[in-house]
């Protein structure tokens, strides 16, 4: 995606509080000082490819609302906010919520019973979308999405069916406009023969790749593409296509299920 400014909330009250996801392992704490180091490499990272960086203050009792690319998503301005289909981040929201509103974004939301959970559920370039459905979130969502940003354009709806890969953003992503990187197993057949039918510059990641390093879970900018880590294999089929991988350890934000994407909103 083109990233010129982005929302970005510090890990002031990051941990492992509660289990969400097949991640999540209360025993499992957060090493808080390295989270904060390494959350700071990636802002450092950020400022110095020339994003904008604006910050939202993190609430105590909402230890992931450092994952920040979940609260919703922003395009022209407009914000779709988040309904969070588990209890324990539905009091994130109403924080995001205020942020908006005081920053002069329209707020919108969907119905309390349909769960969209941003950018976890959407991965996009400029005005190109791909949207995800799966263990968290309802397939009606993508209703509320195309009703608020009538100017973006559906490349395509795809069901997720690994309960690790809880998230679109965590199975899939664009590298560049005609590029995609993911993971096949993360699909139904049917979304996965989808993938290989409608789009020509495909990327196919290993297990590994996906599930040890989370390289679907990235920020590319320019021909920078910010990552935990990868495989050898990968960083040469990267650096065949061109890019050139920034990798940003995110050892203690991969304990909660998430990685660097996770942690910017593009707004």
């Amino acid at each position: 995606m083109t990233i010129k400014k982005v929302l970005m909330c510090p890990p002031t009250y990051f941990d492992i509080e509660y289990s969400i996801n097949p991640w999540m392992d209360i025993n499992n704490k957060v090493d808080k000082a390295k989270a904060k180091k390494q959350w700071d490499y990636v802002y450092n990272i950020l400022t110095d490819l020339n994003i904008e960086i604006e910050i939202l203050e993190p609430a105590p009792g909402l230890p992931d609302m450092t994952f920040i690319g979940d609260a919703g998503m922003v395009h022209n301005k407009k914000f779709l906010a988040t309904n969070f289909r588990h209890a324990e981040r539905q009091g994130e929201v109403e924080h995001y919520i205020k942020w908006m509103k005081e920053n002069d974004y329209p707020v919108y939301e969907v119905p309390k019973e349909v769960y969209f959970e941003g950018l976890g559920d959407i991965v996009y370039f400029d005005e190109d979308i791909i949207f995800g459905y799966g263990p968290r979130s309802s397939p009606e969502a993508i209703d509320y999405v195309k009703e608020t940003y009538p100017e973006l354009k559906l490349k395509g709806e795809l069901h997720l069916k690994d309960e690790s890969l809880y998230h679109l953003g965590l199975a899939i992503s664009y590298i560049d406009k005609d590029t995609l990187l993911y993971y096949p197993d993360a699909f139904t057949e049917e979304s996965l023969k989808f993938l290989r039918d409608n789009f020509e510059r495909r990327i196919e990641c290993s297990e590994k790749d996906a599930k040890e390093y989370f390289v679907c879970n990235n920020i590319p900018i320019g021909n920078n593409i910010l990552m935990d880590n990868c495989t050898e294999e990968l960083e040469a089929e990267f650096t065949k296509w061109g890019y050139k991988v920034i990798k940003t350890d995110m050892s203690e934000f991969k304990k909660s299920g998430g990685s660097v994407r996770c942690l910017i909103l593009s707004i």
